[in-house]
C-alpha cells in the first residue's frame, strides 16, 4: 500500500492506484493532491541544489584561477609600501641635514633613520657597515650605512647585500660629488613573493642615470621602483 502524509494533520493517507495530481480528502477535512513518485519537495530542493553546485564547479575553478594570482599581487604591493615610506623618510632627513650643514650624511644613526623591526627590505646609503637583524636584538654596527632584512622574523627571507642589487643601481648608491655641490642616493631591496627577483627602489637628491619600470628617468626626490618584483 502506497501512502502519503496529510500536510495538515500528518495522518497517513492511502494513495494506492491514484494518479499523481489526483485530489484526496483527509478525515480532518483537508484536501490535498497525490505527489508524483513520492518525491518530497524538500528532496527535490536538495537534488536541485546538488545539480547547481556541480554546474557551478567549472566556474568556481575559473574564478579561482583569476582571483588567487590577483590577491597574491595585492599582498605583494602592500609589502612594497614599507620601502616607499622609509625612503621618503630618509630623503626628508637628508634634506634637513643639508639645510643645516650644507652636506649629506650616509650614516643612518646620524640622521635618525631607523626602520622598525619586522622590515622585509634591506636599506642602503653607501658601501659599508650594515646593521644585521638576524637575532632578537639587532647587531649594532658603528657607522652603519645599511640595515639588513629582519631575517629573525622572516626566517624564509635570505640576507640582501649591496652587491645583490643591479650594478647600475649599486654603483650610484651613496655620496657623490664634493659638498656643498654634492648628492646622496639610497636604495632598498626586498623579496616580496619568494622568487629569485628582488624588488628594488631608489631615491636621490639628484637626477639619476636610471629608468623606472615604465622607462621614465629618475628625477631628484622621486621614490622610484626600478625593478618590480610583483611583475617579474
Amino acid at each position: 500500500m502506497a501512502t502519503m502524509k496529510c500536510p495538515k494533520c500528518g495522518r497517513a493517507l492511502d494513495v494506492t492506484g491514484l494518479a499523481p495530481g489526483s485530489g484526496l480528502t483527509c478525515a480532518c477535512g483537508n484536501v490535498t493532491t497525490v505527489q508524483a513518485g513520492g518525491t518530497s519537495r524538500k528532496t527535490l530542493y536538495i537534488i536541485l541544489g546538488v545539480v547547481g553546485v556541480l554546474l557551478l564547479c567549472p566556474c568556481v575553478g575559473i574564478v579561482s584561477a583569476v582571483a588567487i594570482p590577483n590577491f597574491l599581487k595585492f599582498q605583494a604591493r602592500a609589502k612594497q609600501a614599507e620601502c616607499k615610506m622609509y625612503l621618503k623618510g630618509w630623503y626628508a632627513a637628508q634634506a634637513s641635514q643639508y639645510s643645516s650643514a650644507q652636506t649629506y650624511e650616509p650614516v643612518f644613526s646620524k640622521v635618525g633613520f631607523a626602520p622598525e623591526r619586522g622590515n622585509r627590505y634591506a636599506y642602503f646609503a653607501g658601501e659599508g657597515p650594515m646593521e644585521a637583524r638576524t637575532q632578537a636584538q639587532a647587531e649594532a654596527a658603528e657607522g652603519a650605512v645599511a640595515v639588513g632584512v629582519d631575517t629573525f622574523k622572516f626566517a624564509t627571507q635570505g640576507p640582501i647585500s649591496l652587491s645583490d642589487l643591479p650594478p647600475d643601481v649599486s654603483a650610484q648608491v651613496g655620496l657623490s660629488g664634493e659638498c656643498p655641490e654634492c648628492a646622496i642616493t639610497a636604495a632598498c631591496a626586498g623579496n616580496v613573493d619568494n622568487d629569485e627577483t628582488l624588488d628594488v627602489w631608489v631615491v636621490s637628491t639628484r637626477a639619476l642615470d636610471l629608468q623606472d619600470e615604465d622607462g621614465n628617468p629618475v628625477a631628484a626626490g622621486q621614490v622610484v621602483n626600478v625593478v618590480n618584483d610583483v611583475n617579474n
